[in-house]
């Protein structure tokens, strides 16, 4: 589940009857990663730039409205590659705790399982939250092209679909120091595999003091195979801008399961320096390098 650092910079722009703030966000990371047995080399480069532009408006009888496109990269082992085919164009008008969304969107189970370990993440969240055909590791979870949102005190309600006909259900929300999240999903042609399938997602959290623990689980069930179980477990401490973070991942069908640990220093100003070191499949993953928010 990547997790990436932003910061804002406002331009304010006056339109119609609203003002209008546009503003440049920006997270990159850089750093070596490494895998034991990796064709091409156990030890690599590896570069991430994600770039948004985001409006957003309210007008007087307080309707809020936006607009967001994405400018993505990356370069691995020194292979560059460009992100941007369509842009992640997404626009949205929210009133009352009610917010429609549409455009090249996230499914709602995007928000659930296993927090990465590492910097660009070393592949221990995928042992629980992908699903294995003929030997392949394919991830499950549903795009969109339209969402209704419905946010009530601490809980929020989704629902999300889209042409290919993937759609699904969420809801989650906070009670005291408890967080919790539930989604059901059903995916039409996984990965261009030609395999439809449905998901239930599960994540459950408690933080008490400098500590947080989270649990997760996902049945996975793709038409005319076997259906598959993905859990986890992560815990954190933090002290001062120090966090350190475990996460132990296995399914149903993986010979064995996936751990690993990392640990995160906030420099400040929007740089931290992170690194994680795991068993992913039986071998051995690390990496090392800083995450950047402009």
């Amino acid at each position: 589940m990547k997790k990436i650092l932003f910061a804002t910079t406002a331009l304010v722009a006056t339109a119609g009857y609203a003002a209008a703030d546009i503003t440049v966000s920006g997270g990159a990371n850089m750093g070596v990663k490494y895998l034991e047995d990796r064709a091409g080399g156990e030890t690599y480069t590896y570069t991430e730039l994600d770039f948004g532009i985001n409006a957003s408006g309210t007008t007087d009888s307080g309707i809020e409205f936006g607009a967001s496109i994405d400018l993505d990269a990356t370069d691995s082992d020194g292979s560059a590659k460009n992100d941007n085919a369509a842009l992640d164009p997404e626009t949205y008008i929210s009133s009352g705790g009610l917010t429609l969304r549409m455009g090249n969107l996230d499914g709602v189970s995007d928000p659930f399982g296993l927090p990465d370990i590492g910097f660009d993440g070393i592949g221990v969240d995928d042992v629980a939250e992908k699903v294995t055909v003929g030997g392949t590791q394919y991830g499950v979870k549903a795009d969109a092209s339209v969402s209704v949102e419905y946010a009530f005190g601490d809980y929020t309600f989704v629902a999300a679909a889209n042409e290919d006909d993937d759609w699904g259900v969420s809801f989650a929300g906070a009670v005291d120091a408890f967080t919790f999240g539930i989604a059901y999903e059903e995916v039409n042609d996984v990965q261009n595999t030609g395999i439809d399938g449905a998901t239930t997602w599960l994540n459950l959290g408690y933080s008490f003091g400098a500590f947080g623990v989270d649990a997760f689980y996902v049945n996975m069930d793709p038409d005319g195979f076997d259906t598959e179980e993905g859990y986890g477990l992560a815990g954190s401490y933090t002290a001062g801008d120090l966090t350190v973070t475990a996460v132990w991942a296995d399914n149903s069908t993986a010979d064995d399961a996936a751990y690993g640990i990392d640990a995160a220093y906030d420099l400040g100003s929007g740089l931290v320096v992170k690194g994680g070191v795991g068993s992913v499949n039986d071998k051995t993953a690390a990496d090392f390098g800083v995450i950047m928010s402009f």
